[in-house]
């Protein structure tokens, strides 16, 4: 991994040190799109993961048929649809996997199913979404949240967010974490937007030590959150000022759109993961292709 002034560079360099772990059995909820299953083919292939199939069977083995994707060694449990989502948390909560992917099922049903109390995924932190980017002409690295689980997340929901964050970047290998809220604006003007306002109020609760080995600033927009010169340019200062290495958006439209914005228009690679409960779930769009699926497989795996 390449690393220097506790930021982490080359994101394909970084998720690659999976290979150097053990595999880990990581269960998939309706795996029959081309892009889950060569990922999860893929993943397999380097020793990153011992999959365990959930969903139609034939229709598992048709999709892998007609994507010419082998699956005759991976572990396939054959599950009527209403009960695919029971079958992998169960797995979970027996010890039998150890992470989860979402495969072609729509995101609010798996996670309603996943989240009953029976299952114990729930932690006394709430689910969030990490996503890692890269600047492409520096390749320094970068993670976002939450661009797909919380709506609207008042502050104390955004303590939590900005903690499962921080505690992603720990474990990459990032000491002293720099977190940047945004907003748009780069000031607290009174009457305030409620973003520049929880930025604020952020980076004092920061000074009272909940989050480790880290520095919360803010209000930012997301060009001088990451870029120094921009930061300059506008005559802000700091040490998270365009050096960040987490941002935080202020609702979900906001990260949605940027998420989109880097990976549709701009091409570039990304992973994504949920995190805050007691496994990390690989949470990719449906549309994702499979570099970015791949991406999120081994990001998930760094995280157990």
């Amino acid at each position: 991994m390449n690393q220097k002034d506790d930021d982490l560079y080359n994101m394909q360099t970084l998720l690659n040190t999976v290979k150097g772990l053990p595999a880990r059995k990581m269960v998939v909820v309706s795996p029959y799109d081309r892009a889950t299953l060569e990922s999860i083919s893929a993943a397999h292939n380097e020793d990153i993961i011992m999959p365990i199939l959930i969903g139609e069977e034939k229709r598992i083995r048709r999709s892998a048929e007609q994507y010419n994707i082998p699956v005759n060694n991976m572990e396939i449990i054959c599950s009527d649809e209403e009960n695919i989502i029971e079958r992998a948390s169960s797995l979970l909560l027996e010890g039998k996997a150890h992470f989860v992917m979402k495969g072609m099922v729509r995101t609010g049903y798996f996670f309603h199913v996943l989240l009953d109390p029976r299952f114990k995924i729930r932690t006394e932190r709430i689910l969030s979404h990490v996503g890692m980017f890269e600047i492409t002409e520096k390749k320094r690295i970068f993670l976002m949240s939450d661009a797909a689980i919380n709506i609207l997340p008042n502050f104390t929901r955004k303590i939590h967010i900005v903690a499962n964050a921080v505690d992603a970047a720990h474990k990459l290998g990032i000491g002293h974490v720099k977190v940047a809220m945004l907003a748009a604006l780069e000031r607290v003007k009174l009457p305030a937007m409620p973003a520049t306002l929880d930025a604020f109020l952020m980076k004092k609760f920061a000074e009272t030590g909940y989050f480790e080995r880290c520095e919360i600033d803010g209000p930012f927009a997301f060009d001088n959150a990451l870029d120094p010169e921009k930061a300059r340019t506008k005559g802000i200062g700091g040490d998270v000022a365009g050096n960040a290495n987490i941002i935080i958006v202020p609702n979900i439209e906001t990260g949605n759109v940027l998420y989109k914005s880097i990976t549709c228009i701009q091409r570039q690679d990304a992973a994504g993961v949920v995190l805050g409960g007691t496994c990390p779930i690989v949470l990719t769009s449906r549309s994702d292709d499979f570099k970015t699926k791949l991406n999120s497989i081994k990001f998930a795996r760094l995280l157990l």
